[in-house]
């Protein structure tokens, strides 16, 4: 028998007094070892869903469980039992990256000699020894974004809520911290990852839901949810000039173009010809990303703002 879900939502809705409806009827189920993707346009209701999981919002009808426990009942809970990484500021911007690090774990119950070295661990783990010294306020967006990280996930969690975890990263520590994050998944850590930086999530999420309009839009596996493009390829081209694309192509993105893969023939013998004559120095063709999943399920909706009802991102409960 699998084991029982860390976490469960179902029909979780809040609606703010003003009457503006910032998510309607979520159910959601995360297991231990789930490395679950969030995503959706801003105003979506990712980060009005993230403060309910956290007990910082109260749903207005609904319920949360965190191991069977009602967090709506009991957001203490929650807070005890969840690592979480804001995608704002970090208070007690006064500490060093060491001692946040330290102090988160001996917040969450951890000895002070064990959060020490757990501190340590991970201050080499990310490459972060140079600044274990430097107090958060004085640090580099990427330090603190890294420091916070490591604050999050420097005690067990039943939980861990990521808020766009790379934001400000170099290139180089990014592939630290996706690395980090698939061990703790394969060591049975549930994780809800809210992200836009789909290209580099999609190599370690397991299941993902899309939100707008405070409704979950779709959810599944990537390779489930690639049903949505199954019969679309991905050409991505670098170029010594402008170019006029071949007709069958349809723009998705800088240098990357969708199309039939009943066109692969004709797209093929466009972009060789193009090679021969030195306009196009590189290409790939290949499966869908992430991200053409993401841009087809939001294609039907495709709001240019929140609609009228729909809170903000981050709107106060």
């Amino acid at each position: 028998m699998s084991a029982p879900p860390v976490l469960v939502l179902r029909g979780v809705t809040k609606r703010y007094r003003s009457g503006t409806l910032a998510n309607a009827g979520i159910d959601l189920e995360l297991r231990p070892g789930d490395i679950f993707g969030l995503l959706g346009p801003n105003g979506a209701g990712k980060t009005t869903l993230v403060r309910q999981v956290l007990g910082l919002a109260r749903p207005t009808s609904g319920s949360i469980t965190l191991d069977g426990v009602d967090i709506v009942a009991d957001p203490g809970f929650a807070r005890r039992n969840i690592g979480f990484l804001p995608q704002g500021a970090f208070d007690l911007q006064s500490l060093t990256v060491a001692e946040t690090i330290e102090f988160a774990a001996r917040l969450r119950g951890i000895p002070p000699r064990e959060a020490r070295a757990a501190a340590a661990r991970l201050i080499e783990r990310l490459e972060l020894g140079p600044f274990r010294g430097t107090a958060m306020r004085s640090a580099s967006g990427g330090v603190r974004r890294l420091a916070g990280f490591a604050a999050a996930i420097a005690a067990p969690a039943r939980l861990l809520v990521l808020d766009e975890p790379t934001n400000d990263v170099d290139p180089l520590r990014r592939v630290l911290l996706w690395d980090l994050i698939s061990e703790l998944g394969r060591g049975g850590a549930t994780i809800l990852l809210v992200t836009h930086n789909l290209a580099e999530a999609e190599r370690v999420i397991d299941r993902l839901a899309i939100m707008n309009a405070g409704r979950i839009v779709r959810e599944g596996t990537p390779a489930a949810l690639r049903s949505i493009v199954t019969e679309r390829l991905r050409l991505e081209l670098a170029s010594a000039g402008a170019l006029t694309p071949h007709p069958a192509l349809v723009p998705d993105g800088a240098g990357a173009y969708l199309f039939d893969a009943a066109d692969l023939p004709r797209v093929a013998a466009w972009v060789s010809r193009l090679r021969e004559l030195g306009a196009v120095v590189d290409f790939r063709i290949g499966p869908p990303t992430l991200d053409d999943i993401y841009a087809a399920a939001m294609a039907p909706a495709a709001p240019a703002r929140p609609g009228p009802g729909l809170a903000p991102e981050g709107a106060p409960a």
